[in-house]
């Protein structure tokens, strides 16, 4: 656990966690969750389940392909008992490919940090029993999965000492999870852009709420980001965030959004614990000011190497920092 597990005021900090996987239906999906940790199935639409769990919350099972859902969404709620519609053709031609290339996503509630491991192993362990499909299953496999995890506070000086965290330990984390290579060349898990990553590492950046979410938005007006700010900054100011990225998928919610782990649900042994730990080292960083200081401080003058990029000292650095820490 990090250091800090309570929110102010006392309650727990919690996480959702996002499973991408390929190779089980969704209904089938839905009903694996349930035998696995319990609680009622309920349809939404042929695309999406929901599974409700006493004393957890409601997990979603669900195609991840948008334009599908919406439209199997439409499907049910239409009167219409016609069968063979053009509606009908486009879903089924739509869900025929998606059982090719498009995960299926398992999403949790928010869970309290030191009770989420019981149900998320228990699941990870029943769709591997049933024949689930992780990152390096196939090249055309980009799955991830995502940690929403909740701040101990929602500071703009504490927000910032996270995302400092995570570009100093950007480099190390992808290369210690070893981030597959057909998730590395598409855009969802990209870093920060360089020039903004010079911007939030100067010891003189000490921005309040609204600069920070100015600035943000001005580097980053996409979702595509392997630590996407959009849900936290939005639960901040909405509107801001709504009118500089055209985007329904940002849902504001005070949580990091983390999307840079694969998804090894098909291999023995994983466990949400290993994207968890490096997550925690994150957490490490950003409570620990001298050492933040200092990395951020060194990242800076390295990133003006020509070779950085491509010689792995930085990510060298850091492994020594992991070592001691």
């Amino acid at each position: 656990m990090p250091a800090k597990t309570k929110k102010p005021g006392g309650k727990p900090r919690q996480v959702g966690i996002e499973i991408e996987l390929h190779g089980i239906a969704v209904d089938r999906l839905a009903e694996i969750v349930r035998d696995a940790i319990g609680g009622t199935v309920s349809k939404v639409s042929r695309s999406e389940y929901e599974l409700d769990v006493p004393k957890q919350g409601t997990y979603r099972i669900e195609v991840d392909y948008a334009l599908l859902k919406e439209m199997a969404r439409q499907e049910a709620g239409s009167d219409a008992d016609k069968d063979n519609t053009p509606e009908d053709l486009a879903i089924e031609a739509l869900d025929a490919l998606a059982s090719i290339v498009v995960p299926c996503e398992i999403v949790s509630p928010p869970l309290a940090m030191e009770s989420m491991s019981e149900p998320m192993d228990a699941i990870v362990e029943a769709v591997r029993s049933a024949g689930a499909n992780g990152t390096h299953a196939s090249f055309a496999f980009a799955f991830g999965v995502h940690l929403n995890v909740e701040p101990p506070d929602m500071e703009a000086p504490t927000i910032l000492s996270y995302m400092r965290a995570f570009v100093c330990l950007f480099d190390w984390i992808a290369w210690d999870g070893k981030v597959d290579l057909s998730r590395r060349i598409t855009p969802y898990i990209n870093p920060f852009p360089r020039d903004y990553q010079a911007l939030i590492l100067a010891p003189e950046y000490e921005p309040a709420f609204e600069q920070l979410i100015a600035d943000y938005l001005q580097h980053n007006a996409t979702r595509n980001r392997a630590l996407d700010m959009l849900p936290l900054l939005a639960s901040v100011n909405e509107s801001a965030v709504t009118a500089t990225v055209e985007d329904n998928r940002v849902n504001a919610r005070p949580a990091f959004h983390y999307r840079l782990a694969n998804s090894c649900v098909d291999e023995p042994g994983w466990s949400i614990a290993e994207p968890w730990g490096r997550w925690l080292k994150i957490e490490q960083l950003a409570t620990d000011e001298g050492a933040l200081y200092e990395l951020a401080t060194e990242l800076v003058g390295d990133m003006e190497r020509m070779l950085h990029p491509v010689d792995n000292q930085w990510r060298k650095k850091v492994q020594r920092w992991v070592d001691q820490s």
